[in-house]
């Protein structure tokens, strides 16, 4: 591939790491290739004609809006098995990757291709514990994470991450799995999803094969999304067996979840208890310094020189999700190579002006509302009426504070979108809610919630 289509398919790749899953990302687009780029079509390389169909299947659409962000001429995208020069791309024992044969032949999620089963270990050298920037959010889910790397089964059984999307969650997990494997080589390593234990468990049921080998028979078991095996009954009363057999052996078991074992919703309470017993750690959105060194960092690993100043803009306008901070550095070096340009302040501004357009809440008062009291499942007459109860006070206050903290708008104003109220009663709430958010990561998470919901007005 020449430099410039290099060039582009790495922005393209930086677009699509945003918005698919790092499983998914990793299973289906490493080894693809822009091959070819004309007038306006696209031709992009795939290994094999498995992954092409998946890929055409699942992703073209993504792929095009992708695409399309960095070349707006672009109307169609082609899909080939061939290099550039024409020849099929060689394939180990000229067949299929095995894993992707799996998956499809199981009809499930493609991020399951992804897990790597202990009988093959690959350590993922893009998720090390050294790489991982530490800042005050994630401090104690960093330290329990290497402890638990250092004598699995000993510290921590079981450790329990949880905090919103793209915060690290999953770098964690794998910079213990390769951790561990580089101390212990024969250690046996399970790296799965809640996803692929409740389809290999239905799988099992189905054709009527034994299903507790796989996952009882590891010395470490790391497990991300588990919030997704709540209200599934009989999926939860074998994961109960398959992790009382692992901890009674002190084998390592890792989880993550976007939310704490307490706020599960239809979680059986002996699951809950089980996931308490050893560590329960938050890794909370990085601040404005870490941002800016995550940046920093991902620059160097680029043998970049950035600009303080342009890792401070990226870092003031990105302030939620690392993926969409590192993604957002990627266009700038992308559009950079591209065009030939310096990595400056004016390029930044100009590369991301309108994806932080986009990304800002730009919405009114009602629309906050509203949005608000559906996400705590109130009416619009409740948040903005007189009732005291908790339940309608808290969103209430929420509301104000998104208003005030987003929106920029004056106390009286505030309090005119809500009916008259006084002025000092947003005061109030909005302090209120401040402090208490600070301090309480399920109230911080909501909050991170709705706001993702009204940047989609």
């Amino acid at each position: 591939m020449d430099a410039k289509l290099q060039t582009v398919w790495g922005s393209v790749l930086g677009e699509l790491e945003i918005v698919l899953s790092q499983a998914n990302f990793q299973t289906w687009l490493k080894g693809t290739e822009l091959a070819e780029l004309e007038g306006d079509k696209a031709v992009i390389y795939v290994p094999n004609i498995f992954t092409r169909q998946w890929i055409q299947d699942k992703y073209h659409l993504q792929i095009l809006d992708a695409i399309r962000k960095v070349d707006a001429g672009i109307k169609t995208v082609e899909y080939t098995t061939k290099k550039q020069s024409g020849q099929p791309a060689v394939e180990a024992d000229n067949s299929i990757n095995p894993a992707l044969e799996a998956a499809s032949k199981k009809y499930s999620s493609p991020a399951q291709s992804s897990i790597e089963s202990y009988g093959d270990f690959k350590p993922n050298q893009k998720y090390k514990f050294d790489n991982f920037i530490i800042g005050s959010g994630n401090k104690l889910a960093f330290s329990a994470a290497q402890l638990v790397s250092e004598k699995p089964g000993e510290m921590y059984n079981p450790l329990f991450l949880y905090g919103p999307p793209g915060v690290g969650k999953t770098h964690l997990l794998w910079a213990i799995s390769n951790e561990i494997h580089a101390r212990q080589p024969n250690c046996k390593i399970l790296y799965s999803t809640s996803e692929e234990f409740i389809n290999t468990f239905l799988t099992a049921i189905r054709k009527g094969e034994k299903f507790t080998d796989k996952y009882r028979k590891v010395d470490v078991l790391l497990i991300d999304d588990m919030q997704f095996i709540a209200g599934k009954i009989k999926t939860q009363e074998e994961f109960f067996h398959t992790f009382n057999t692992l901890h009674q052996y002190n084998k390592q078991i890792v989880l993550c979840s976007d939310r704490p074992p307490k706020d599960i919703p239809t979680l059986e309470e002996r699951l809950r208890s089980r996931f308490e017993w050893g560590m329960v750690a938050d890794i909370q959105p990085p601040d404005f310094e870490t941002r800016v060194a995550i940046l920093m960092n991902k620059a160097n690993s680029h043998s970049l020189e950035l600009d303080m100043d342009v890792a401070e803009f990226v870092a003031t306008h990105i302030d939620n999700n690392i993926r969409e901070l590192e993604g957002a550095l990627t266009k700038v070096i992308a559009h950079s190579r591209l065009h030939g340009q310096p990595i400056d302040l004016p390029l930044a501004q100009e590369v991301l002006g309108m994806y932080i357009s986009q990304t800002q809440v730009k919405v009114n008062p009602k629309i906050v509302l509203q949005k608000t009291a559906d996400y705590f499942e109130i009416s619009y007459n409740d948040i903005v009426g007189v009732k005291r109860s908790r339940e309608i006070v808290v969103p209430r206050q929420i509301a104000m504070f998104i208003m005030r903290e987003e929106l920029s708008l004056s106390f009286p104003r505030i309090a005119k979108s809500l009916g008259g109220k006084d002025h000092t009663t947003i005061m109030h709430g909005v302090n209120k809610i401040r402090t208490q958010s600070a301090r309480d990561s399920v109230m911080s998470q909501d909050i991170q919630s709705i706001k993702k919901i009204l940047v989609g007005q």
